[in-house]
């Protein structure tokens, strides 16, 4: 049978009042100044861990969030490896005691709220809607860590790959639409959106007044015919009914008149550097279709 709220509340209350009684008796508990490099730092995001792992100095960084080794989730899966693995949980955070906590602004508010209360010093990273956000968020997580050098090389190194790709375009921008599972697009305001911008593409779904991630009408799909499906790949080994749209016989009907693709495996779940090798994907797409002169190579 499941708890009532005020039942859950007083759990809720009485954890609070342990923990910041556990706090009041515990050494060392105080986390680093804003002006000090932490020593030891903890993720409690998918999208805040990649960022950590990228640019943590060996050893800074002691946990990060199980989905970190998601594949289907997280582009930096293999490394998750390395490192000890979080639920998220106020509990975890306190046994571990870490200097600095980096996690989303989605992630689960009553764990964020309870430790601030207990005095943590926690980090919220927004999860980035546009590739304008990427840069930012780079620089920001250096800063965090006491890694501003290598933030800015990572951060550099974005820009600098996706002005090479927004310069490499010519030609008509084709139509495409990023169909996800259960018949969710990916319309305007989304980060796969602005990727389908800087590759050049034409997104219907925002184009016909879709924002976020929507339910899309296959109806409406077979209508417009866009020349580039962006279809997922399954997020698990097992078979789920979600995944049943990629092979929908309408959208098979459609034949060579649209291309059908999928992104690299994590590329465009977060708002970071790897963001690129989805923008990639999806200008080799286009090629197909509008022939451009190449990519510059490395010393281009």
């Amino acid at each position: 049978m499941r708890a009532t709220r005020p039942a859950r509340n007083r759990r809720r209350n009485l954890a609070v009042a342990v923990l910041a009684g556990a706090a009041a008796v515990v050494p060392g508990l105080s986390p680093a100044a804003a002006n000090e490099v932490p020593e030891r730092v903890m993720s409690l995001n998918v999208c805040t861990d990649q960022l950590a792992m990228l640019l943590a100095a060996p050893g800074q960084l002691i946990s990060v969030s199980e989905l970190a080794a998601d594949p289907g989730l997280s582009f930096h899966h293999a490394r998750a490896a390395g490192f000890a693995k979080n639920r998220g949980l106020a509990e975890e955070v306190f046994l571990e005691r870490p200097d600095l906590i980096v996690t989303g602004t989605y992630s689960l508010h009553n764990t964020t709220t309870l430790l601030t209360r207990l005095g943590f010093r926690v980090e919220a990273f927004d999860y980035g809607q546009t590739l304008g956000t990427v840069a930012p968020e780079i620089r920001r997580m250096g800063r965090l860590l006491g890694r501003s050098a290598a933030a800015e090389s990572l951060a550099t190194e974005f820009e600098s790959s996706l002005a090479m790709v927004e310069r490499s375009l010519c030609g008509a921008a084709p139509t495409a639409i990023a169909y996800d599972q259960n018949g969710i697009a990916m319309g305007s305001g989304t980060l796969v959106d602005s990727a389908m911008q800087a590759a050049g593409l034409r997104n219907i779904a925002a184009e016909l007044g879709f924002a976020g991630m929507a339910p899309f009408p296959l109806e409406l799909l077979v209508q417009h015919r866009p020349q580039i499906i962006v279809l997922s790949e399954p997020l698990a080994d097992t078979p789920s009914l979600a995944d049943q749209i990629a092979g929908h016989p309408a959208i098979r009907a459609l034949g060579q008149s649209s291309t059908r693709i999928t992104l690299p495996r994590g590329s465009a779940s977060c708002g970071g550097p790897f963001i690129i090798e989805a923008i990639k994907a999806l200008r080799a797409a286009r090629e197909t279709l509008v022939p451009c002169p190449p990519l510059p190579g490395p010393s281009g």
